[in-house]
């Protein structure tokens, strides 16, 4: 696994029915795997099957998340874009999970306005003109954090259009 991939994660419970936890995790650029509830995974150079998956099945039995959990992984044939910079007239999709893994009602698709700011639910103008989308995600997450908004905030950035 190398930094810029995209695994898509399939968490199911003991019983079988399928968990909020399923989505498309995105490996940052520090090639940590970020699943909410979850410590940080390192994924560098770990192959998706066995290793990874067996990491985020262990980690979800003896974090306390599930007490038996299968979790089918796949790549998306898109890659996570960690060069390019947040410009003005960008639309960025903000995806902000819970720590239980739904996805918060909050998240959306917000302008990037002329200034480099978005106006984001809970912390108003937040300037992200020149980060790259991971440290969007990183500056946002710090921002629910310290105004206590999240407990545990797993954010995803990334662009929708150019106006």
């Amino acid at each position: 696994m190398t930094a810029g991939r995209t695994p898509a994660a399939k968490a199911a419970g003991a019983t079988g029915v399928v968990t909020d936890f399923s989505h498309d995790y995105a490996v940052d650029a520090s090639r940590l795997l970020r699943i909410p509830s979850l410590n940080m995974i390192l994924a560098e150079g770990k192959p998706l099957t066995p290793d990874l998956r067996a990491e985020i099945e262990n980690r979800f039995v003896t974090d306390g998340i599930l007490t038996i959990v299968t979790v089918n992984l796949g790549m998306r044939g898109d890659r996570v874009d960690l060069e390019n910079t947040i410009q003005p007239g960008d639309k960025l999709f903000v995806r902000m999970l819970n720590p239980d893994g739904t996805i918060d009602a909050s998240s959306g698709s917000f302008p990037v306005d002329a200034s480099g700011s978005i106006n984001m639910p809970f912390l108003g103008g937040v300037l992200v003109r020149d980060n790259r989308f991971f440290e969007a995600e990183h500056q946002i997450e710090q921002g629910l954090l310290d105004g206590q908004i999240f407990q545990q905030p797993l954010v995803n950035v990334t662009r929708v259009e150019l106006f």
